[in-house]
């Protein structure tokens, strides 16, 4: 830019300021002002949230229910070889999880967020009996397998598959019993 057309612009910048000051200033005002308003405020209405209602609750209390059952029977299981009748056992178990969730129900819209991770939780436990059951045809009764024939990789792999169904189901169960219990916390 020249020094020229610098000069012009703040010159041109100046009288526009000084034609708004001295408008602004201005005593006898073309514009006429508006008398100021008052805002008229309704008052606001605040709406109770009802406290849990006891259907809202048995269906919390069902997932803690299901909980305490896990810890049960994580704690009854000892160490030892995992037999075929282990195997379909703890399968029966995860589906029997699975169907005492699905009993509780479809819950309340304020329950939703438990909701969706007890969904989830179904989901992992269901494939995880899949996968006890899946094992449990791979091997003798004694839990046995040949190894390298296509019944070890077949036990090996539905048992990694439902030991982590059962991990992560478990995980998901105590997110949803503490999601839960914020709720309770939040409605009361």
């Amino acid at each position: 830019m020249s020094s020229t057309t610098g000069r012009s612009a703040i010159r041109l910048t100046t009288l526009i300021l000084l034609a708004l000051l001295i408008g602004g200033c201005g005593e006898d005002s073309a514009i006429p002002t508006a008398a100021p308003t008052t805002a008229t405020t309704a008052a606001l209405t605040t709406t109770t949230i009802p406290p849990l209602d006891a259907k809202e609750l048995a269906w919390l209390k069902g997932i803690s229910a299901v909980r305490t059952q896990v810890e049960n029977s994580f704690q009854a299981k000892g160490s030892g070889p995992v037999t075929r009748a282990i195997m379909l056992e703890s399968g029966n178990e995860l589906a029997s999880w699975s169907r005492q969730l699905r009993q509780l129900g479809a819950p309340t819209d304020r329950l939703q967020p438990a909701n969706t991770l007890v969904k989830k939780v179904i989901q992992t436990y269901d494939k995880g009996a899949k996968c006890y059951a899946r094992a449990a045809g791979a091997v003798s009764a004694s839990g046995a397998f040949v190894a390298g024939t296509p019944e070890e990789r077949i036990a090996r792999e539905s048992l990694d598959c439902a030991h982590a169904a059962l991990g992560n189901g478990t995980n998901l169960l105590y997110k949803a019993d503490a999601k839960g219990d914020e709720l309770k916390a939040k409605y009361g």
